[in-house]
């Protein structure tokens, strides 16, 4: 898989697992996903988290929240990349 495609899936993961992108983003990610098994074992590990946190509480976390955990994340990711 070409490294650009594998960071643009992961960099809207939670993005695609929420329904949140447009119809051609939904279809890029999803084949790309479907063709790359590294990128498809983070996205299976993301469901069940996102899985596991709506059933232990219901509410949904401020919008505020949310962007600093994406934030974070994804610093986490391309810290990991650089180093690897």
């Amino acid at each position: 898989m070409a490294k650009r495609q594998c960071e643009e899936a992961l960099a809207k993961l939670f993005e695609y697992i929420d329904g949140e992108l447009t119809d051609t983003e939904l279809l890029r990610i999803g084949e790309h996903l479907k063709d790359c098994p590294p990128c498809e074992a983070e996205h299976q590990i993301n469901e069940k988290i996102r899985m596991l946190v709506s059933q232990a509480h219901s509410d949904k976390a401020p919008h505020q929240l949310r962007e600093r955990v994406l934030s974070t994340i994804q610093a986490a990711r391309a810290e990991l990349q650089a180093e690897g």
